[in-house]
């Protein structure tokens, strides 16, 4: 139901107007009476009215002079002005104001109602309008945090380019300070080790704890976010616009990742570490993260530390060359050999504009290397394959020219790109760990064993081998040692402790609880049924 305010000075015109309409029949509940501008004005103010009809000629102050006052502190109230006079000039400025019509005096009471029955459609509409609007902003307010996290995702897939259009849409859509000038600074935090035995469900519900722990201990107030990539990785970004804000000095962030790692290991029952990436542009950001990846592998010395790339590079300048190729890896997963083949051009093509030497080529060739055998041996791959091919060149033959270089890298391009098409089922890597695990169900081996055996870092080797297979390692682990142990109780004479010793379970009871929680019975009931 709606308000109504007649105004005008002539107070018979109000009370013919109150007794000519039916106005409940409109849908209006109450009708107010006033008589004068200064007393519409208190009407307003005292009761919230939805349409006020207004005379235009009234002493002191006119109606439109009330109209532009209406508008501007009750802009959503409806306007239908009455007047005397066919003045082009007086419906001009109604219209102006945003007058909803404009009717000659006298009225005639049958158009009055079909002007506020029209008049009340078109506020019901745009009421829904409005409504319709608060909901929606409502809803994307609440799901803002995961509309950004699915944009950083984006970028680090390369689902999205990290360019300036990039982020000045993303800064419009999402109010924050992105740009591709802007700094950026990012952390991974790799996962290295769970203290208790975490089925799948137990890990993601203890992974979703430590990235809000992260949000409060290490972003905290910054401007930033925690996401988690295609590839299970834990990384944090942390931005500012240059002017309103940069990210926390290192010092600032190797001490809050210090006091992180030493919150998760106490109370989510976990060893990680922080790899603290340096700080850069925003559009500069696939290499930082390639970087922290390829660092990550790599390591497979230091664990449950806060590790700085500053302090690496001090150690291995190399490293600078082989971070400029790492946003590469991307590219030739997906397959992209044109893209590939423009990078190459780009960067020989800088070489020479600098009149690089035969060492900047010697770098590039071995960082291009570095680049193949990291792509490689993420999927299981032998990098032996590539040494196959006929066409394959020795440094001394690919480093005499730019030419022959660029020629030699993207004859290389194409390669492991077809070695990759060829090899889309599970990789070697997990293919060789099921192999191992099998073999040794009598070891009592860890996730760093399995690792070791592999060389690579246990946080990489778990994430690869959840996502080449769909469960965990423990959970693998478990499910092969129960089947053996089912099988033997099923098709063997040996007893219930010995089986155990035999797949390694030192205590019985411990065993037993295994065995009941994948096949719900105790090992004794199996054999039973």
């Amino acid at each position: 139901m709606y308000r109504a305010l007649l105004v005008d000075d002539e107070i018979f015109a109000v009370k013919a107007m109150v007794s000519g309409v039916n106005w409940a029949g409109l849908g209006i509940c109450e009708v107010y009476e006033a008589f004068h501008a200064q007393d519409a004005r208190e009407k307003l103010e005292q009761a919230p009215i939805d349409l006020v009809i207004c005379d235009i000629e009234m002493p002191e102050e006119n109606g439109l002079e009330l109209a532009s006052w209406i508008k501007s502190q009750f802009p959503d109230t409806m306007t239908i002005f009455l007047t005397c006079h066919a003045d082009f000039a007086f419906a001009q400025k109604a219209i102006q104001l945003g007058s909803f019509d404009y009717l000659l005096k006298p009225v005639i009471y049958k158009e009055l109602a079909e002007v506020v029955g029209r008049a009340l459609n078109a506020l019901e509409e745009r009421q829904e309008t409005k409504r319709n609007s608060d909901q929606l902003q409502k809803f994307l307010e609440q799901k803002k945090p995961a509309l950004i996290e699915r944009f950083w995702q984006d970028i680090l897939s390369q689902r999205l380019l990290p360019n300036s259009a990039t982020f000045q849409a993303a800064s419009v859509d999402y109010q924050l300070p992105l740009g591709a000038e802007y700094p950026l600074q990012m952390i991974l935090i790799s996962v290295e080790k769970w203290m208790r035995p975490f089925n799948a469900r137990d890990e993601e519900i203890m992974l979703f704890a430590l990235r809000n722990a992260a949000e409060e201990i290490i972003v905290g107030s910054q401007c930033g976010h925690v996401v988690e990539d295609s590839r299970g990785n834990i990384v944090i970004l942390l931005y500012g616009d240059g002017v309103n804000g940069q990210p926390e000095a290192e010092s600032v962030m190797q001490t809050r990742c210090a006091t992180y790692m030493e919150a998760c290991n106490r109370h989510f029952y976990c060893q990680l570490s922080c790899y603290i990436g340096l700080s850069g542009q925003m559009g500069q950001i696939m290499k930082g993260y390639h970087g922290l990846l390829a660092w990550e592998q790599r390591n497979v010395v230091q664990r449950n530390s806060v590790l700085l790339l500053s302090q690496l590079r001090d150690h291995d300048r190399r490293d600078e060359t082989v971070l400029s190729l790492m946003d590469w890896t991307d590219w030739f997963e997906n397959g992209e050999v044109e893209v590939l083949h423009r990078l190459t051009d780009e960067t020989l093509d800088h070489i020479a504009e600098q009149q690089g030497t035969h060492d900047m080529l010697l770098a590039v060739y071995h960082s291009f290397l570095q680049v193949v055998y990291y792509v490689l041996h993420r999927k299981g791959i032998d990098a032996q394959q590539i040494y196959k091919d006929p066409a394959f060149s020795g440094i001394e033959d690919v480093t005499n020219s730019i030419d022959d270089l660029k020629n030699w890298m993207k004859m290389m391009n194409v390669t492991v790109i077809n070695i990759l098409s060829a090899k889309r089922t599970t990789s070697s890597i997990v293919l060789k760990l099921q192999s191992y695990i099998k073999e040794n169900l009598h070891v009592d081996f860890s996730r760093e064993d399995l690792a070791e055996y592999v060389f690579l870092n246990p946080a990489y080797v778990s994430r690869l081998f959840r996502k080449e297979t769909g469960v965990s390692l423990s959970d693998y682990i478990l499910q092969e040692r129960m089947d053996t142990a089912a099988d033997l109780l099923q098709n063997t004479d040996q007893t219930v402790s010995q089986i155990a010793v035999q797949l390694g379970y030192g205590n019985f009871s411990h065993f037993a609880r295994m065995f009941k929680r994948v096949y719900h019975v105790a090992p004794n009931e199996y054999r039973k049924k």
